[in-house]
């Protein structure tokens, strides 16, 4: 990798811990799809597993006070385990190009839903029947893709939690999600050692700017800035889908 793609894929890292400390997911959603295309979807996913893991222990234990006000997390948890372990088969079976097109139609969708439906609500009748598909869904598009924000997020935000809820819920999926990811990986033999150097040093943005993204979360206007980072994320997604089309 040049020095100009480290500092650009060091940037995204950045901005996806400042992203996830206040909102609970984007470090994966901002970070992979600018490394794809610098190292490929592949290595990308596999060496943001790790990281995703200790970014969801440390939100889980700042809002462990939340846990009890969650709705339908268990069957979205356990319908999840099973989605991640075909979503990483698919990862490592799939063509390049059909990953990249698949991760653009992920980053894309979900525009397209932040902006269209910005405020819907789910019933609770309606949300207990989507919780299993929604979960192994975003299972498989963690493992597929290393992003699950996309599907996960705005079906959690329907339920109208409380803020401290909403981020547990969200760093509950993505810790089970990434910690399948992770065993599964180890288990098909990916890492290799430039994979794992590579995990280890993106700790290193992720452990200062993490916490930058949770003292915000406190005094931001948090939509704004979520439109910020979808209007870079939409970037990201038409370059993806240019590669995909061209590769």
């Amino acid at each position: 990798m040049t020095t100009s793609a480290f500092v650009v894929v060091f940037v995204a890292v950045v901005i996806g811990s400042i992203t996830k400390g206040v909102t609970g997911s984007g470090l994966p959603t901002v970070a992979i799809p600018v490394m794809a295309g610098f190292i490929g979807i592949e290595e990308a996913v596999v060496i943001m597993a790790f990281p995703t893991v200790v970014t969801n222990t440390w939100l889980l234990w700042e809002h462990r006070r939340s846990a009890q006000d969650t709705r339908h997390l268990k069957r979205m948890l356990a319908a999840g385990v099973v989605g991640a372990v075909a979503g990483v088969w698919m990862l490592t079976t799939l063509p390049g190009n059909v990953l990249s097109l698949a991760l653009a139609a992920v980053i894309l969708v979900y525009a397209v839903t932040k902006v269209l439906r910005p405020d819907f609500a789910l019933s609770d009748r309606v949300a207990r029947v989507l919780s299993v598909p929604v979960g192994f869904g975003g299972g498989v598009a963690q493992g597929a893709t290393g992003i699950a924000g996309p599907m996960t997020a705005t079906y959690v935000h329907g339920f109208r939690l409380e803020p401290g809820a909403y981020v547990f819920t969200i760093a509950a999926q993505f810790q089970v999600f990434a910690a399948v990811q992770v065993v599964t990986f180890v288990v098909l033999g990916s890492y290799t050692r430039e994979l794992v150097l590579g995990s280890v040093l993106s700790l290193v943005p992720v452990m200062l700017f993490l916490p930058v993204g949770i003292r915000l979360a406190r005094r931001l206007d948090r939509r704004r800035f979520e439109m910020v980072v979808l209007a870079y994320l939409v970037i990201m997604g038409f370059k993806l889908l240019y590669d995909g089309l061209t590769g």
